[in-house]
């Protein structure tokens, strides 16, 4: 529950500077890539966690292993949305999707961190 309302507030507070910024430098531009990108790193960033948060007890040797690959798979799934998709990504719209995807790395990093700091390694007998 403390994840997804971290979560949910720093991509709320994100998504409001981006939205204000992006419509004052550029009104007459659609927003529909930025909309979708924060939409789906919230989603998949918190499916993901979640996942990872119920299965850290498990999994405990593999989980940094298991974030690093999942970074990956997010990308991959994001990209091959967009290629089936209209949206049209070159260069000059790289921040749309890199804002929201740093943002949520961060904040799964932070609460990661904090699972791995308190999970005892020591072999259990």
């Amino acid at each position: 529950m403390k994840f997804s309302i971290l979560l949910f507030l720093a991509a709320g507070i994100s998504y409001g500077l981006h939205y204000a910024t992006f419509t004052y430098l550029y009104p007459d531009r659609s927003l529909e890539l930025v909309n979708f990108a924060y939409k789906f790193n919230v989603g998949i960033t918190l499916l993901f966690t979640a996942s990872m948060i119920l299965a850290s007890e498990q999994l405990k040797e593999q989980l940094g292993f298991i974030f690093l690959i999942s970074g990956m798979v997010k990308l991959g799934i994001f990209f091959y949305l967009i290629k089936t998709s209209d949206f049209i990504l070159d260069k000059s719209v790289f921040l749309h999707y890199f804002v929201p995807y740093a943002l949520c790395v961060v904040v799964e990093i932070i609460y990661i961190s904090k699972i791995l700091n308190r999970t005892n390694f020591s072999k259990d007998k």
